[in-house]
């Protein structure tokens, strides 16, 4: 069974969270999103509409779950005591569009 978490968790870890998974948020409250996956990275301003960016990136010197830092887990900060893994990559980013009522009204997956 272990065995069978760590290829899904690789797995996970090479895709991502699939477009049609992240299409589940449309309609509903970017306020939820915000509670489940904290604050976004970043925030940008497209006419009406707020676009929600939480980036994903990874250490390549780290395998497993550790080795990968999504922005909706950016909650755990490394203590300053902690020596640095190492540079992290971009990875992928996940977008919400939300309209001036507070609902996500589109989502998508952009990799470099």
């Amino acid at each position: 069974a272990g065995s069978l978490v760590a290829l899904l968790l690789a797995a996970g870890c090479v895709s991502g969270i699939p477009p049609e998974r992240l299409k589940t948020w449309v309609g509903r409250p970017a306020a939820t999103l915000e509670k489940d996956w904290g604050p976004p990275t970043r925030e940008v301003q497209e006419g009406d509409l707020r676009i929600l960016i939480y980036e994903e990136v990874e250490n390549p010197r780290i395998s497993g779950l550790q080795g990968t830092t999504s922005a909706y887990r950016r909650g755990a900060v490394q203590s300053p005591d902690e020596p640095s893994p190492g540079p992290a990559v971009y990875v992928r980013s996940y977008l919400f569009w939300v309209n001036p009522q507070g609902t996500i009204v589109d989502s998508a997956v952009r990799a470099p």
